[in-house]
This record gives C-alpha cells, structure tokens and sequence, in this order.
C-alpha cells in the first residue's frame, strides 16, 4: 500500500462510484433548506431557473452560449462574493461581453443544460418540462446533489474554459474529496491543501504531461502559458467548493507573494458527503506538520 493513497481496489471503488446509489462515495439527499442557506452555488441555481422561466427563453448565439443580453440580465439577478463583481465585469468588457467572460455563469449554463433543466432552442435557451419542479423547496437538496454531481463528477472542462482538460484530474474529483474529508477540520494554506489532493503518482504524471505541453506552447504562434496541474485544481476545483458551502477561507497567515486564502470544511461537508468503504477500521490519513501523508488502517 503507498504512503498517501488508499490500497487500489479502494481507490478504484472510490473512482468508478456513481455518487448516489453505489460507492464508497455518497451524497446526502435529506439536507434541510435551512441547512442549504449557505450555497452560493443553490441559490444561483434557483434564481438562474427562475430568471429563465419568468423569460420564457433567454438569448444565444450562434455557437450556443448565452448572448450579451441574457449576461446582462444575470449580471443583476444572480448573487456573487464581492458585491462589485457584476459592475467590474461590465466595465471591463462593455459592449463586448462574452458568456467566457462571466465564467461562474458559463459553468452554471453547462450544469443545468447536463442537468436537463434548460434546452436550447431557436436561438435562444427555454426551460424543460422540468424547471418549474426544480424550483420547489421540497426539491433543494436533490437540486443540490445532482448539481455537485454534475460539475465535480460529469463535467467536461474542454467546454468551459480554454485550458487543458485534463480530464484525469478530474477524475480523481472524490480522491480530492476524501483528502480533503480527512484533513479539513483544520485550517489549512491553500498552496499545502493543494499538493495533497491527488495520489502522488497521478501528481507527478500531470506535472510532466502538462510540462512538455506548455513547452510546445511556447513553440507555437500565439503562445500562453500552459497551467501546471495545481492551478487547475484550484481553479476547477478548491475555490469553487466555498460557491456550495463546503469550504469556508480566511485571510492567508503566510507569506506569500500571492493572497490565497486559507481553507477548511464546514459542518455542511460532513452532512452532505458520507464515505464508507466498507472495511474496519474506516481508511485515514494522518498528517505530518510538513503536511505530507501516510495512510493509517
């Protein structure tokens, strides 16, 4: 068994759940509204649905993104962390804004679309036979559950953003999870919770692939920097789980040149996400100081 990740039929059991029904991986369905009061990512949802329904349709564009108008629409309805987000976004790209522009919106679009909530039509998005239903608050932690599903289990990244995919990062989303299960009680910097949040050999796999990829960039007209597999997590990953609640962050006690916020679970992390592996004792990680690894059983 390596240092760090669970034996491989655990791990392998942890990967090919599917969240709801079989797994060692599985999210709660009966959370209350009030304990959902926390989720930026929930409300959003509903107000997105919302939006939609009292439209009747909201634009698009040809290539099948929502138009500036419908942007514009959202920019004032939806809830964001910092209450300049909306008109910051409008003075930078003005005339010009694009649904790529708005990222928190474009992922939004892409997990009701998968979610079977809204459809486009003729130009235009309209909602489903299933919206209205959605909506109810009767329906808020099933609403909840398939829409973590949905991004953090199912989503596609190549239709989201212009970096890599890097789909096997992705795929080790409840990996990530279970770290962060077992160590998230304290507070922790964002740059150390980071380098524990992939098995060691999936790490260093997507550090030389996304390395030889970035040195062919700079090789190619147009060059851009190629991000390392630690900025897509926490891009794609860490810093979206405070949008449903999950992380709560902290000003950094560190010393870094950049600001990035300190982590750690909430309550509601606990409540929503349960792991069992049907083994005894339970698999766990115990953390040095240094903040490195090693599987207990």
């Amino acid at each position: 068994m390596s240092s760090g990740s669970l034996a491989g039929a655990q791990l392998d059991a942890l990967l090919t759940g599917d969240w709801l029904t079989r797994g060692p991986l599985l999210l709660s369905e009966d959370l209350t509204p009030r304990e959902l009061e926390s989720s930026l990512a929930l409300e959003n949802a509903r107000r997105f649905l919302a939006t939609l329904l009292e439209a009747g349709a909201l634009p698009a564009t040809s290539d099948g993104a929502l138009a500036h108008e419908a942007l514009d629409r959202l920019l004032d309805i939806l809830r964001w962390g910092a209450p300049d987000y909306g008109a910051r976004v409008r003075a930078e790209f003005r005339a010009d804004l694009r649904e790529g522009d708005v990222q928190p919106v474009r992922i939004m679009r892409l997990v009701l679309e998968r979610l079977g909530l809204m459809e486009r039509g003729d130009g235009v998005f309209l909602p489903t036979v299933d919206t209205a239903g959605a909506l109810g608050q009767q329906r808020a932690a099933w609403l909840f559950a398939r829409m973590f599903r949905a991004y953090f289990r199912d989503f596609d990244h190549a239709r989201s953003d212009p970096e890599d995919p890097a789909p096997e990062i992705h795929r080790h989303s409840a990996y990530s999870l279970w770290v962060i299960g077992q160590v998230g009680d304290a507070w922790w910097q964002t740059e150390d919770l980071l380098r524990l949040l992939l098995p060691r050999t999936v790490l260093a796999a997507e550090t030389r692939r996304l390395t030889r990829l970035g040195g062919r960039a700079a090789r190619a007209p147009g060059f851009r920097l190629v991000p390392g597999p630690l900025e897509l997590l926490l891009r794609r990953f860490l810093e979206i789980l405070p949008d449903y609640g999950l992380l709560e962050s902290a000003p950094s006690l560190g010393k870094s040149t950049v600001a990035y916020p300190r982590y750690r679970k909430t309550p509601l992390f606990d409540r929503f996400i349960r792991f069992d592996f049907g083994v005894d004792p339970t698999p766990h990680l115990e953390v040095s100081p240094l903040g490195s690894l090693r599987l207990l059983r």
